[in-house]
């Protein structure tokens, strides 16, 4: 992007070379995967693509002492301490709070809600993502996979029984999520066996290896005492809000941005059911909505849309945005499917990968799955744009292409589910989205995101207990059962749930202050070019760009 910020100052840019240099060599999987919202995408970790994290308490609390000391230095360099004064260019100011805001977001994860020490699902997640990573990703010559297979196949034993010294109580939800993530691990290692990974790596006795690590970290975790997700581990969110997400707003305030919403989008879909059809309610509307699918399987579906979406935008304002890599839609991999939703966007993490768009096509929950196969093609439209154009891969392309290293690898989720959230209103704005009842289904997406930002700061406040929670599902049109386990889902990472309809809310303000000032693509223009800013910093961007 031509008019991005290149401003980062000499002191600000050796500490923020030794921070991403750091957290990849500690955590090479995590930054190099979308999965951890905490950490930095650090272009680093691609040179450690044969280890995988090392989550062993002594390095975990070396990891810890280096972070604190990152902190002070930025704290120095902005003029908290006192010792010297703030940078006067505010765009490296910028690239301090944007360090500060990376840096305080691993340090609540490890030292405040310290999630090794109760959720198993991160030792999984690390282990599979890094054996996935070093299957897929792109490599010079078969030695290079091979090798890194091998050694990442080698150390998920040594993982798991950092797992097993670590932890010390599982909540019930999270001991849930871990089994089912399990038994989709065991199933993943089975599939690429039969893909005979293991003979052209030569990999039997590894196989052999993770399995009994597998059975081994299961039965480990039936002797871990359980407990329950507590305000106290919910209230962690509070300090998330303000140092991680670098939001001005109380969660108070993030409820009732969640109630607005709500009511806005109940009574703009009253207004779409009574033009459509006033004899049906606008849940029966949705239900008996079919798009034509063209014949095409669900995959298929998806790609012509992406194809179709490209072509619109790229006529649209967004000739020139160049989307590098190549984008991949497929299955999601089996051992992430009880951890993702129906449709979720991974991207790319060095020269010569890909993007990938997953969708659950093969369904786990057979008493579920005919509803939401019927959903994936009910919303299809607006799942890509969300996913892909003009949402998630065109953020994560322009990200990538940033001349600025801070804002380059660092990613905030306020932002990031924000601006995917925004990019579906604009199918209907530049008038890619017709039809009253694709209106319709827009406004219920609306609506079950509203619902998921009041349940996500609503049961850290106490403010919703969790049938009020399953109560707003089921209007949003959902299943008591799917009500009941979207809930769970959402109190397994408190703070995201709440950033698709608050990020969203940041970007229609600043349009309603600065939108009639400026052409619709400026405006975007304006808003990506910065990098993935807190809103406030946008909007003194946006103040400054317009007095020059």
């Amino acid at each position: 992007m031509k008019n991005e910020s290149t401003y980062i100052t000499g002191d600000t840019s050796e500490i923020a070379e030794r921070y991403f240099d750091i957290v990849a060599r500690y955590f090479p999987v995590m930054c190099s995967s979308d999965e951890f919202h905490f950490m930095p995408r650090a272009e680093k970790a691609t040179r450690y693509s044969d280890r995988l994290d090392n989550l062993d308490a002594d390095a975990i609390a070396e990891c810890i002492s280096h972070l604190k000391e990152f902190r002070i230095d930025l704290d120095r360099l902005s003029g908290k301490t006192g010792l010297s004064p703030a940078p006067a260019d505010s765009e490296a100011s910028m690239d301090l709070e944007l360090l500060k805001s990376s840096v305080s977001g691993i340090l609540i994860e490890l030292e405040e809600k310290q999630t090794w020490r109760k959720n198993p699902l991160l030792y999984l997640k690390v282990a599979f993502i890094g054996l996935d990573h070093a299957l897929q990703k792109p490599f010079t010559a078969p030695d290079e996979i091979r090798e890194r297979v091998h050694a990442r196949m080698r150390a998920i034993p040594r993982l798991l029984e950092q797992a097993a010294q670590n932890l010390t109580v599982i909540p019930e939800l999270y001991r849930d999520a871990a089994s089912d993530m399990l038994a989709d691990c065991i199933s993943y290692l089975d599939a690429i066996e039969i893909l005979g990974h293991n003979q052209a790596f030569d990999l039997d006795d590894c196989f052999d290896d993770v399995r009994t690590a597998l059975d081994a970290f299961a039965s480990v975790m039936k002797t871990i005492p359980s407990t329950s997700v507590s305000r106290a581990d919910l209230q962690h969110l509070e300090a998330t809000l303000r140092d991680h997400l670098m939001s001005e707003r109380s969660i108070a305030e993030v409820f009732d941005v969640g109630i607005e919403e709500w009511h806005r989008n109940l009574e703009l879909l009253k207004r779409i059911q009574a033009r459509v059809d006033p004899h049906k309610s606008w849940g029966e509307l949705y239900d008996a909505y079919l798009p034509d699918s063209e014949g095409l399987d669900t995959i298929s579906l998806y790609q012509k849309e992406y194809e179709r979406l490209s072509l619109f935008f790229s006529e649209h304002g967004f000739s020139d945005l160049e989307l590098n890599p190549s984008l991949a839609i497929c299955d999601t991999p089996t051992y992430l499917r009880s951890i993702r939703g129906s449709a979720s966007f991974s991207a790319a993490t060095q020269e010569g990968d890909k993007d990938y768009f997953f969708i659950t096509t093969q369904m786990p929950d057979q008493e579920t799955a005919p509803i939401t196969r019927k959903r994936l093609h009910r919303e299809f439209r607006f799942l890509t744009a969300h996913e892909t154009i003009p949402g998630h891969r065109l953020l994560d392309s322009l990200r990538r292409r940033l001349e600025n290293p801070v804002r380059r690898q660092i990613e905030s989720p306020l932002f990031y589910e924000g601006w995917a959230s925004y990019a579906e209103s604009l199918l209907i704005d530049y008038g890619y989205a017709k039809n009253p009842i694709e209106h319709l289904i827009h406004a219920k997406r609306s609506l079950w995101r509203a619902a998921r930002c009041q349940i996500d700061a609503g049961l850290a406040t106490g403010m919703l207990n969790r049938e009020d929670a399953t109560a707003l599902l089921i209007t949003a049109g959902f299943t008591r059962d799917e009500a009941n386990k979207q809930i769970s889902r959402f109190l397994l990472n408190p703070g995201y749930q709440l950033c698709y309809s608050l990020g969203c809310y940041e970007i229609l303000k600043l349009k309603e202050s600065f939108g009639s000032i400026m052409e619709p693509q400026r405006f975007h223009r304006s808003i990506l070019e910065g990098g993935e800013l807190p809103f406030h910093l946008i909007a003194n961007r946006f103040e400054k760009t317009l007095k020059e």
